[in-house]
């Protein structure tokens, strides 16, 4: 059976929360934007800031979703983007001037024919993700990424494009995820600070054509409690009907 279209998937947002102690306070993906169906399209959000006094607070909010027709060469493609600018918890226990969101997905009308590896999922890397200034009760940090996150346009490009995916860069992918509940800080009275979180949707399967983002993520612990994240988003898409 004949590919008939492509579901695109993407969403976005710069800034969500949930506080229950003290509260509760809920902060509803803020400047965020998604696909309102799996067609393409061009979303955008804004959000001007938020500030819950002596506990949290955040400067202006973007998120962009750009799903793409598919062009000359048969490719599918969505950038999702976000920004959380001036991040402050607790007066100061975590400042973050700029927390930037970036995730692109690709697929090829040609790969649902061939029997190559790897042409049945579309492919999905970090896209220009970035944290500027981590301060930790006013002590920089250097928060970790993996390496997907830093790969040159050029690396991202071919890995994104090539008819069978790089193996390499697939096994650092898998590793990424693998290893995302490893990647963060403690801070006593505070709780973790995780970097980099990277999940598959709806489950753990690699083959999921959801892949989820957070930049940074806050889970907090006494004598506060809740959590939320600062860039966070998901891309992806599927073949209809699903390739075989």
């Amino acid at each position: 059976m004949p590919m008939r279209r492509y579901l695109y998937h993407g969403q976005a947002f710069g800034f969500d929360a949930t506080i229950t102690e003290p509260g509760p306070y809920r902060l509803d993906h803020h400047g965020g934007c998604g696909l309102p169906d799996q067609d393409p399209g061009k979303y955008t959000g804004t959000h001007p800031g938020y500030t819950i006094a002596d506990l949290i607070s955040h400067g202006a909010c973007t998120a962009e979703v750009n799903a793409m027709p598919e062009d000359s060469l048969g490719y599918f493609r969505t950038e999702v983007r976000a920004t959380v600018e001036n991040l402050n918890v607790e007066g100061g226990a975590l400042t973050v001037d700029r927390i930037v969101l970036g995730i692109v997905s690709v697929y090829r009308r040609q790969w649902y024919d061939s029997p190559k590896p790897g042409t049945g999922r579309t492919r999905v890397l970090p896209l220009e993700c970035s944290l500027v200034n981590v301060k930790i009760r006013g002590s920089l940090v250097d928060p970790t990424l993996p390496a997907p996150f830093h790969y040159s346009v050029d690396r991202r490009e071919t890995y994104l494009t090539a008819d069978t995916p790089d193996p390499t860069v697939d096994a650092e992918i898998r590793q990424s995820i693998i290893e995302s509940p490893t990647r963060f800080i403690y801070v006593k009275n505070f709780g973790r600070i995780f970097f980099g979180e990277w999940t598959l949707l709806p489950s753990e399967d690699w083959h999921s054509y959801v892949h989820q983002i957070s930049v940074m993520r806050m889970l907090l612990g006494s004598p506060q409690s809740g959590g939320g994240t600062g860039g966070g988003g998901s891309g992806g898409g599927t073949t209809d009907p699903p390739k075989t």
